[in-house]
């Protein structure tokens, strides 16, 4: 599993750093802090029989029974990221729990 460094910004957004960078983009700019699209994410995740697509503001994600395909919506020459679907469902986790510590310290 990547590394993935979840920390906050001078101005207190959540932000996302790592080897994965595409991976930490999507987070970033695509679900950022948002506890309730990070949810409908982990629970399309969490039913295995699901293949679904989700469409956030700078990526698409493709979501077949055993691999998630993230591919940048604005930049053609930009690869697709492929991950495990067990994968992106552990980061989606810690992203929240990172997420949801904060909010329940505000």
């Amino acid at each position: 599993m990547a590394d993935l460094e979840f920390y906050r910004d001078e101005e207190g957004n959540a932000c996302v750093r790592g080897e994965d960078e595409r991976l930490a983009t999507f987070i970033q700019t695509d679900l950022q802090g948002s506890t309730r699209v990070i949810s409908d994410l982990i629970a399309l995740l969490e039913d295995e029989g699901v293949r679904s697509e989700f469409n956030g503001n700078a990526h698409s994600l493709s979501i077949s029974t055993k691999t998630v395909t993230i591919e940048a919506n604005f930049d053609d020459e930009a690869p697709d990221r492929r991950l495990p679907r067990e994968e992106m469902l552990q980061q989606m986790q810690a992203w929240l729990v990172f997420v949801s510590g904060d909010a329940a310290l505000s």
